[in-house]
């Protein structure tokens, strides 16, 4: 028989241990306990349940102040790096963000040190450099194994938390400026119009996941490139588009770095769509910016730092120089009118996708919705007895329709 038939919780065994753990205190008469001193008290009790949840929580906080530590370390090792190169290498006029106190803060965290953001500006060509860095919850090892279950059995509720990642994005502004004393020129915008494309160099070790969790991606081509190592691919929308990092660095110099991070760098891909697909039209225009994205693992050593630190340089350079040839207009340009004008006409077909699909989803709802309406209708006539009425004359008038039927054949 089981334990409910037996009139007994699951749990009767245990609350019999904790209760037999001072049998002998409990069992002890009133009167007597009230002859003992504090001190008597105390050595014939049994502390062994309080000292062990004692216990548990010192454990938990221990390892919150440890896994909080780790992740910091971490944190403040990664943005110093990634903030000094920016400042003395890249002369960003502004690096990190400052606080109200006028105090300058390397990063921003959310989530109990999980998710960490910078921000840098105030160079030519860039607009700005966001840096996107995600830890594992350390400080909460059971959040940790509760989201991998959740994420094993139930992977439509997995967030993108299962992996930690450093994610870069780098934001052209479409001037260019080659001297303190040079003109700025005016005419960012029709500058940045030539920067609507998607261009991407992908580490084939995470090729389908990274076309899995990036809508951009999702939209390219994937080709092997002679140009490149055996351990990546090129994702662009066209292939004419493969060439285009090549075409404004220098390709020795990428390809010593791509074959010095393939076990750091899961993609950089020059793109103006958003990573998730969107649901509408204006969420489409919302959530395009043109960028460059960088995603590695979180880099730990120095070495992997450094690496890290030659990725941003190399795009900075990409940007650099592309902004350069479209502003000076000394030499042509590779991206060419005729790609811009398949990769609009590639955007204008999925935006009409996206809308046609949006629209199809907006006539459901509205159909559901007075489908429950008339379920509602009907309820209240059924409570009135006005529905019967109704049911009654639609009878009389089909069965009318069917006597008239008969006649006109007789």
């Amino acid at each position: 028989m089981s334990n409910v038939t037996n009139g007994t919780t699951p749990f009767a065994p245990f609350f019999k241990f904790i209760n037999d753990l001072n049998r002998n205190y409990t069992t002890i008469p009133y009167e007597e306990k009230m002859e003992m001193s504090v001190l008597q008290r105390v050595k014939l009790y049994n502390w062994t349940f309080e000292f062990f949840f004692i216990g548990v929580v010192v454990f938990i906080f221990v390892v919150y102040k440890i896994g909080t530590s780790v992740n910091v370390s971490r944190a403040d090792k990664l943005f110093d790096s990634i903030h000094a190169f920016l400042r003395d290498e890249l002369k960003f006029a502004r690096v990190g963000f400052t606080a109200q106190a006028g105090e300058n803060r390397l990063y921003m965290d959310q989530h109990m040190h999980t998710w960490l953001t910078s921000f840098s500006t105030g160079r030519s060509c860039i607009e700005g450099v966001n840096v996107h860095l995600h830890l594992f919850p350390r400080n909460n090892p059971l959040s940790m194994f509760l989201e991998n279950v959740m994420g094993w059995y139930f992977p439509i509720l997995a967030l993108d938390t299962d992996a930690e990642f450093c994610e870069i994005e780098i934001k052209p502004n479409g001037v260019y400026v080659g001297s303190e004393n040079a003109n700025v020129n005016s005419n960012s915008n029709e500058i940045l119009n030539n920067f609507k494309f998607i261009s991407s160099i992908v580490n084939k070790r995470v090729m389908n996941q990274s076309r899995h969790d990036n809508y951009y991606l999702a939209l390219t081509h994937t080709t092997e490139g002679e140009d490149l190592s055996n351990e990546y691919v090129h994702m662009s929308e066209m292939n004419q588009l493969n060439g285009f990092i090549t075409s404004y660095c220098k390709k020795d110099v990428l390809n010593n770095l791509l074959n010095q991070t393939v076990d750091l760098l899961e993609f950089i891909s020059f793109t103006d769509l958003p990573a998730d697909k969107p649901e509408n039209a204006s969420v489409w225009n919302a959530n395009k910016k043109i960028r460059c994205v960088i995603r590695t693992r979180v880099p730990t050593t120095d070495k992997e730092l450094e690496l890290l630190n030659q990725l941003i340089a190399l795009v900075v350079e990409v940007y650099d120089n592309f902004t350069r040839v479209l502003v000076q207009k000394n030499e042509s340009s590779f991206v060419t009118n005729d790609m811009l004008k398949k990769t609009n006409n590639m955007r204008a077909t999925e935006l009409a996708k996206i809308t046609k699909i949006a629209r199809e989803a907006a006539l459901e709802r509205e159909k559901e919705e007075k489908k429950e309406v008339e379920k509602e209708k009907r309820r209240n006539l059924k409570k009135t007895g006005e529905q019967e009425k109704i049911d009654q004359k639609m009878k009389e008038k089909r069965e009318r329709r069917q006597r008239n039927k008969q006649k006109v054949r007789m």
